[in-house]
């Protein structure tokens, strides 16, 4: 695959009173690991919800693998192969990171996606 696997594009959330993501843009290329770094509050656990579905952006643009992204709940993030591994969540010890991440995705897309991505 040719261009970034992720893409968003002006990505804003608000809450009352606050702005908890301003138009945030960037992109995730195959295979490249990036990390979200901020203060309590900066709202990297908003917009990975929002990439997962489990909230909605006010505004902005998803895409991924060069498609329009908008998922409307967690499973329609799994069914296009995006797994979460929530912050509190019990992880299974004797499984590597990306086992624990492909239990979260549609069983169609754990079968050979994963190692791909």
């Amino acid at each position: 695959m040719s261009g970034p696997l992720l893409e968003l594009s002006g990505i804003t959330k608000r809450f009352p009173g606050v702005v908890a993501n301003d138009g945030v843009t960037f992109s995730v290329g195959a295979q490249e690991i990036h990390a979200l770094l901020g203060e309590n509050g900066a709202g990297k656990s908003t917009l990975v919800k929002m990439i997962y579905g489990v909230m909605r952006p006010d505004e902005g643009v998803m895409r991924l693998g060069g498609s329009a992204y908008a998922p409307h709940k967690p499973s329609d993030a799994r069914d296009r192969g995006v797994g979460m591994v929530f912050q509190h969540f019990s992880l299974f010890e004797g499984l590597t990171v990306a086992d624990n991440i492909a239990l979260g995705i549609s069983p169609k897309l754990a079968k050979g996606g994963l190692k791909e991505r």
